[in-house]
Formats: C-alpha cells, sequence, structure tokens
C-alpha cells in the first residue's frame, strides 16, 4: 500500500477531531479550542506516528527509532492504542460517530513495529504469547503479515511465496501452530523484494537500549538448549525464552505460595 505521509495525517487529523469530540461529550466538557489543528500537530501521538511513518514505510531512522532499538515510550502507547481500537465492537462505536480507523497511521505503526524487529531490535510487548501460550510468541520471529507489510504486498501473496514446492521460498518455521518467519530469513527473502525499502543510514538516530544482562551460559548447557531446540523444531532462541519465563514463573508461585 503506498501512501504519502500527509495522506496519512489528514486521515489521523480527521479521525482525532471525531474521537476527540467524542470523548468531550462523554466526559461531559465543552472545550472546542483544544479541537485546533496545531494542538493535533503538536500531540505525542502526532509526533510519534510521523516518525514511525519515516522508519516503517521509508527506513529513515529517527528519534529513537532505529536498527537494534527498542519499540518504548509513546511509540509503544500508540501500538498498544492502535490494537486496542482495532476490534469490531470499536468499529461499530465509531461507525455510529460517522468516523472509522485511522487505517494509514496503523499501517505505518505496525511497518514501523515490524522494521524494528527484522532491524535487529525488540518489541516492546510479545501479543503472541498471551494468545498462543509461552515459547509460542512472536520473539526473534516476524509474522507472515509483517513481512507482507515490509515487502509492500498483500499477506495472501506472501502466503503464497512461503509454499515449499517452490524454487526459492519465503521459509517458515513451525512455532506451535503458527508459521513464523526468522529475522534472517526475512532479509534474505525481503531483497529480492521490488516494494521492499531498505533501512538507511541516518545521522540524527542515536541508539538507545538499556543494558543488557551479561550472563555467561556454560558451554554443555549451550549444546543441550540446541539439541533440544532441534528435537521441538524451534530456534534456540525461542526454547532460550521459554526455559528463562517458564523459570521465572516457578520463583513466582513458589512465593506466592510462602
Amino acid at each position: 500500500m503506498n501512501f504519502s505521509k500527509p495522506q496519512m495525517q489528514d486521515e489521523l487529523f480527521k479521525f482525532l477531531t471525531v474521537f476527540g469530540k467524542e470523548i468531550e461529550s462523554l466526559l461531559g466538557t465543552d472545550n472546542t479550542e483544544w479541537i485546533e489543528p496545531q494542538d493535533f500537530k503538536d500531540s505525542t501521538i502526532w509526533k510519534a506516528v510521523s516518525e514511525m511513518y519515516d522508519y516503517g514505510i521509508r527506513g529513515i531512522p529517527t528519534g529513537d527509532l532505529g536498527p537494534q532499538s527498542i519499540i518504548n515510550g509513546p511509540h509503544a502507547r500508540i501500538e498498544m492504542f492502535f490494537r486496542s481500537i482495532d476490534t469490531p465492537p470499536m468499529k461499530i462505536y465509531l461507525d455510529a460517530c460517522n468516523t472509522s480507523l485511522p487505517c494509514l497511521a496503523m499501517y505505518a505503526v505496525q511497518s514501523a513495529v515490524a522494521r524494528t524487529v527484522l532491524d535487529g531490535g525488540d518489541r516492546h510487548t510479545d501479543y503472541g504469547v498471551d494468545v498462543y501460550g509461552l515459547g509460542k510468541g512472536d520473539g526473534g520471529y516476524l509474522t507472515l503479515a509483517e513481512v507482507a507489510l515490509l515487502a509492500n504486498m498483500d499477506e495472501r501473496s506472501v502466503r503464497n511465496a512461503a509454499n515449499p514446492k517452490l524454487a526459492d521460498p519465503l521459509k517458515t518455521e513451525q512455532v506451535g501452530k503458527r508459521s513464523l518467519v526468522s529475522v534472517e530469513e526475512a532479509r534474505r527473502w525481503l531483497v529480492g523484494r521490488k516494494g521492499f525499502v531498505q533501512t538507511r543510514e541516518s545521522k540524527t538516530f542515536v541508539m538507545h537500549r538499556p543494558p543488557e544482562w551479561n550472563v555467561e551460559i556454560p558451554q554443555d548447557l549451550i549444546e543441550q538448549i540446541h539439541r533440544k531446540a532441534e528435537e521441538r523444531g524451534v530456534s534456540p532462541n525461542v526454547l532460550l525464552k521459554e526455559m528463562v519465563l517458564g523459570a521465572a514463573e516457578k520463583v513466582m508461585k513458589e512465593g506466592e505460595e510462602k
């Protein structure tokens, strides 16, 4: 889907105007002054979505968004907000308000999250874990829908490209009941796609990541993890995360029982 930043911002402005007035009516207030165009353009949501467009769609690192970064702060809040309103009940509600979801902004936000993962960064929240269970989330992987966003293709075409009978298919890995794409495979496959925009270099982007744990893992444990991962048909990273999360969950339960 090709669209310009002004097109996205215009759609977002119309949505925020109507949605803002609706919130006002529910609160019983009548403050029309804040619904001026400039107020929205100075808002956190406007700035964050615009930055996510630049990075997600145009591949330009900006602000806190770039290679090896983490979706955090306002960008994480915006993603969670859009996810929460992208539901059938909310669509019915917005229809009653004579407006609709800001689809272009949502597309830009989702693209920014997908590109962050592609560029070696991390999601703010692995929603897949909540839906599919421990060890079956999206951590370390891209969904087929996210690969489609980055390739500027529809999801059906990407699923067809993952057909193993093709000469050079998009290779997927079975994680639970889902077929996901490793970051390495996504990078390999996307390079050959006409609609894919490579991430550019940017002098204005400064990576801000929290300090990582520096934990030494014994070599024999690493070998065990690799063997177990191969037996289960998952990547070592997925298995390791499952082990860590499982251990943490066990410790918390033991703490509650004391």
